[in-house]
């Protein structure tokens, strides 16, 4: 995938990005859309996953950082977030309740799910088990909503690792799968 992003991305391979506002997100967003599709996926960024069922009223609007959908079933195959981890665990359940909540709404429960996080050199790695336990136990929104979980679901980590440059400026280093049991 490092190959990929220095084909797709060159700003963040080679001349290096500002860690401001939402940029690294973005990079990292349209990172894993332009994979999806370089493996032939329909693959789509911030995609609102549809308010359907009971679930359809939990939270306002679960937008997932990209979607991966089969061409022939139209469905969605992989559904992915990408967000900083500075070391709190607290800063990455939220994302990995999302991708849940999305597997739930789009209906998919066989769709890979993908937490795809950046960080400034290594960091002390997330609980990756605690996180596994969110998606195949369920957890409880803010509306009182019981979101059930899923034990078959597939939940990948992947670790963007960026390194601040002489000039200041934020270059992808390496990507790593991580918390695989």
């Amino acid at each position: 995938m490092l190959d990929a992003c220095a084909s797709h991305l060159p700003m963040w391979t080679e001349w290096g990005v500002r860690d401001a506002g939402h940029l690294v997100h973005s990079i990292g967003c349209t990172l894993l859309t332009a994979v999806g599709r370089d493996l032939g996926f329909a693959a789509v960024s911030e995609v609102p996953a549809p308010r359907l069922r009971i679930l359809g009223n939990v939270d306002q609007d679960v937008r997932s950082d990209s979607v991966w959908f089969d061409r022939s079933t139209r469905q969605p195959s992989l559904i992915a977030e990408f967000e900083r981890y500075s070391g709190k665990q607290k800063d990455l359940s939220p994302k990995v309740e999302t991708l849940l909540l999305a597997q739930h709404r789009w209906e998919c429960p066989s769709a890979t799910l993908v937490l795809a996080y950046w960080t400034v050199g290594l960091v002390t790695l997330p609980d990756h088990d605690g996180l596994r336990s969110v998606v195949r136990g369920g957890f409880n929104a803010a509306s009182g909503v019981r979101v059930s979980g899923n034990p078959s679901a597939r939940i990948l980590f992947y670790q963007f690792v960026v390194r601040a440059g002489q000039d200041g400026l934020l270059r992808l280093e390496n990507i790593l799968r991580r918390g695989d049991s």
